[in-house]
């Protein structure tokens, strides 16, 4: 592959690469190998510059390779893969993938997105579920924006799996789903579609007992259409969402969602690869510990309050009984007293009155 090529690719996705992630900062994170962007590039090391410019970081061809595995391209050999030639500059790769996106949807930033949730939802959210609503307003709303995303019923598939396994221990069941509807219609999807499509990739999996040679290697159906979709496009952008989907998809059929049948997976979808869907998985499993912790958590406090709330009544009712007990024991003083007073009357109204006594007692 020629250097001018090479320095083409670069030059296309370093200048501006707002077009395919929003934010380059995620993309940098991404690898573990990149170095911190520094000055202009002086007399440069001609190893760690694989193509010998000073416009770009130094950076080796290995390094450069698992860096742009987030733009499917896993090496700049055109005899290796000659796709690669699709990213060369072109009227119909700057018409679709141009770095001036001006598209309304683009124009959106997570700031707005946040405010428009706000304004649209508007009770407070329990404390220990904010950061993982926010995360995930985020994380979608820059994973769909970028000019290679394409909706699909994996997408809606993962995103229900994500949010509704962590909201399960929502205290407020009522609010699950309006939090939700409110989260997409500001993210702009369309809650209705996504549960929809998301209900209808669930009940396929279970319904039909499908194996993962069904799964990958359907000839027809959904699964079919999306995975084709995903092996003949170049430039498939893989969301967080859609490799959650696949790892839910392979838990439903009996394959543990591993590193290694990951990577088989990946092979067959051709451009979704292992360390990514790993990344996402790990994510996900680590926030269901999170909120797993939270849910128990929540638990003993519920239980050490109903014990409080039993010991208040247990007290309660140890007065309420010494209570009762004073009064009757006052009653029966008042009786003893009463009966003490009408025979002392009698004594006297005998002493004093004895007609009227015997009159008394003969009608008695």
């Amino acid at each position: 592959m020629s250097a001018i090529l090479k320095l083409s690719i670069c030059a296309a996705v370093f200048l501006k690469c707002a077009a395919f992630v929003p934010h380059p900062v995620r993309l940098v994170k991404s690898s573990n190998h990149i170095q911190p962007l520094q000055g202009a590039v002086t007399d440069a090391d001609t190893d760690k510059n694989a193509f010998g410019s000073k416009l770009l970081p130094d950076f080796s061809e290995e390094e450069l390779i698992e860096m742009f595995k987030e733009f499917n391209i896993t090496n700049f050999d055109l005899e290796k893969d000659p796709e690669l030639a699709k990213w060369a500059p072109s009227k119909e790769f700057f018409e679709k993938f141009g770095f001036q996106n001006m598209t309304e949807r683009y124009k959106k930033k997570t700031s707005d997105v946040k405010q428009e949730f706000y304004s649209i939802y508007t009770k407070p959210i329990l404390p220990q579920y904010k950061t993982f609503i926010a995360d995930v307003m985020t994380m979608t709303h820059l994973q769909t924006i970028d000019s290679r995303y394409q909706y699909d019923a994996m997408h809606a598939f993962g995103i229900c799996t994500q949010y509704y396994t962590i909201m399960k221990g929502y205290a407020l069941t009522e609010e699950i789903d309006v939090i939700f509807n409110s989260m997409m219609k500001a993210i702009g999807l369309d809650a209705t579609q996504i549960r929809a499509d998301a209900k209808k990739i669930l009940t396929l999996v279970k319904d039909t007992n499908l194996t993962e040679d069904d799964v990958l290697n359907a000839k027809d159906g959904d699964f079919a259409s999306i995975f084709n979709n995903v092996r003949e496009n170049r430039f498939f952008k893989y969301t967080d969402a859609w490799g959650l989907a696949m790892g839910r998809i392979m838990e439903l059929i009996g394959v543990e969602p591993k590193e290694e049948n990951f990577a088989r997976w990946s092979k067959s979808l051709r451009w979704v690869f292992t360390q990514r869907i790993m990344q996402s998985w790990d994510e996900f499993s680590a926030d269901q510990l999170k909120m797993q912790g939270i849910e128990a958590m929540q638990k003993q406090l519920l239980i050490r309050e109903k014990r409080r709330a039993a010991g208040r009544l247990e007290k309660k009712a140890a007065e309420f009984e010494s209570k009762k007990a004073a009064l009757l024991d006052l009653n029966e003083q008042i009786e003893v007293r009463r009966t003490q007073l009408i025979e002392e009357q009698k004594a006297l109204k005998k002493k004093f009155e004895p007609d009227a006594y015997e009159k008394l007692i003969a009608e008695k």
